[in-house]
């Protein structure tokens, strides 16, 4: 049986639930991860970020310069968060980073010529 796209309510929906969890899992006291690559923490912030892309990109589909100026700015903000409002976390440029790359890799991965849903 062919995969069929998702609906572009579901992908909306699992957007801003995925923004919700992202943030909230940022803000939270960091939890004790075995590190695997010194770069680990990078490879989630950029893990996240394309999640969020390619579901912003498959819930508004004509809206893809916002989604990307949105979610850079939504990294801004989670970094700005972290280093005002916890005692623990410690907003990095780099993160801001590692969210830019994520996105662009969503975007990449989220073009029309990349995913060909069957119907």
């Amino acid at each position: 049986m062919p995969i069929r796209r998702p609906s572009a309510s579901v992908l909306r929906g699992s957007f801003v639930l995925a923004l919700a969890i992202i943030f909230i899992l940022a803000m939270i006291p960091l939890a004790v991860v075995p590190e695997v690559v010194s770069f680990q923490d990078k490879l989630h912030h950029i893990a996240a970020f394309a999640v969020l892309m390619l579901l912003g990109r498959g819930g508004w589909p004509a809206r893809t310069i916002a989604l990307v100026v949105g979610l850079i700015g939504y990294g801004v903000l989670i970094e700005v968060c972290q280093h005002l409002l916890t005692a623990n976390r410690v907003g990095e440029f780099h993160d801001v980073v590692a969210d830019s790359l994520g996105v662009a890799i969503g975007w990449l991965l989220g073009r029309p010529s990349v995913l060909r849903w069957q119907c």
